[in-house]
């Protein structure tokens, strides 16, 4: 994994000046005085500061691994996209409790089948032992008269 700060805050900016924000402003956002601090970040002359990285965080939700790291999405997601995902959360849980309980209830189903299933076995076994049985009598009830 290369560390390449600067890259990482070049691909940061570039994105952000794509939706719209002006270089002015994107520096007072990060707590520059001016723009010629932000250029001085830019080409690698100074190193951007804590305040800086903080403010890009708060006010532009730059993802911090990304920064540092190149590693992950470059952006942090919004509020409203983390409820969205909480919401969805719930609902796969609730989705997954009624299925636990319907698997619940299938399993003891199966039971009851087994056991009537066995039940059935062993009621056929003894009406097949009980037919071979009569044949077998019958048999002999023949060959004695």
């Amino acid at each position: 994994m290369d560390f390449d700060l600067q890259q990482n805050f070049g691909a940061i900016y570039a994105a952000i000046m794509n939706q719209g924000t002006k270089r002015t402003a994107f520096a007072k956002a990060m707590g520059y005085s001016s723009t010629s601090q932000l250029s001085s970040t830019l080409d690698g002359d100074a190193l951007i500061s804590t305040k800086a990285v903080i403010e890009l965080v708060k006010n532009f939700n730059v993802n911090p691994t990304f920064l540092f790291t190149g590693q992950g999405p470059m952006f942090l997601a919004e509020k409203e996209e983390i409820d969205d995902l909480k919401g969805q959360i719930k609902f796969i849980e609730k989705q997954r409790d009624s299925s636990n309980e319907s698997a619940k209830e299938l399993a003891e189903m199966v039971k009851i089948l087994e056991k009537r299933n066995g039940d059935l076995i062993d009621m056929t076994s003894l009406a097949l032992k009980n037919y071979k049985e009569e044949q077998e009598q019958k048999k002999e009830t023949t060959e004695n008269k």
